[in-house]
C-alpha cells in the first residue's frame, strides 16, 4: 500500500511538473509560434518571467510607463505557477520594502505548485518572500529562509496540518507543522 501511494505521489509530481512547464513554456512561445499575434500586446501586459533553466530564482518583471493600462482595464495577474499569482509571495511589510527583497526559489514554487495539485483545492500563502524588518516584526528567526525566498507559509482549507505536512515531506521540502495555529511552514535548502 505505502508502494503503491508513493508511486501515486512521485506521478502526481511528474504530471504537476509537466503541466507547469507546458504552461510556462507555452507563454513564452506564443508569440513565436503565431504571427497572428503581435509583438507588443495593445493591453501592455507582458508575459510572465521565465527561468532560463531549473532552478533560477523568480522575479516579477518591473513595470515601465508603456505598459500603462488605458481606465476600465484591468491588468491580470502575473502568474508564478498555474494556481499561484506572484503577488501571493510577496512580502506583506507596511512599505519597508518594494515587496520583493530578494526573488522566490522555482525549486519552492514547483513544489508548492505540486502540493495544490496533489489535494485538488486551493492552497493559502499567508507568507512568502519577507524582508529583513517584516521578518523581525513577525518573531522570524534570523537566519529565516524567508528573507531567501525558500519559504512559505501556508494552509488548504479542509486539509488538516499533519495531512499537509506528510504530503509537502514526500514532494521533498522540509515542514514545521503549526497545528494551533493552523498552518504549515515549508522550506527548500538553497
Amino acid at each position: 500500500m505505502k508502494r503503491l501511494k508513493k508511486t501515486f505521489i512521485i506521478g502526481m509530481i511528474m504530471v504537476c511538473a509537466v503541466v507547469s512547464m507546458i504552461f510556462m513554456g507555452s507563454l513564452g512561445s506564443k508569440r513565436t509560434e503565431n504571427a497572428a499575434i503581435p509583438e507588443t500586446p495593445s493591453t501592455g501586459v507582458t508575459d510572465p518571467p521565465v527561468p532560463e533553466k531549473t532552478g533560477e530564482p523568480v522575479f516579477p518583471p518591473s513595470q515601465d510607463s508603456d505598459s500603462a493600462l488605458t481606465d476600465g482595464e484591468e491588468e491580470p495577474p502575473l502568474m508564478a505557477t498555474p494556481h499561484f499569482a506572484m503577488d501571493e509571495y510577496r512580502c506583506d511589510c507596511p512599505d519597508y520594502c518594494d515587496g520583493w527583497p530578494c526573488a522566490m526559489e522555482l525549486e519552492l514554487l514547483e513544489k508548492i505548485e505540486a502540493l495544490r495539485c496533489y489535494f485538488g483545492r486551493p492552497v493559502i500563502i499567508t507568507s512568502g518572500v519577507r524582508c529583513e524588518a517584516r521578518n523581525e516584526e513577525v518573531g522570524g528567526v534570523s537566519w529565516s529562509f524567508h528573507k531567501r525566498g525558500c519559504a512559505a507559509d501556508l494552509y488548504c482549507p479542509g486539509i488538516g496540518v499533519g495531512d499537509l505536512a506528510q504530503i509537502a515531506k514526500e514532494l521533498g521540502m522540509n515542514v514545521l507543522p503549526y497545528y494551533g495555529s493552523g498552518y504549515l511552514h515549508v522550506e527548500i535548502i538553497p
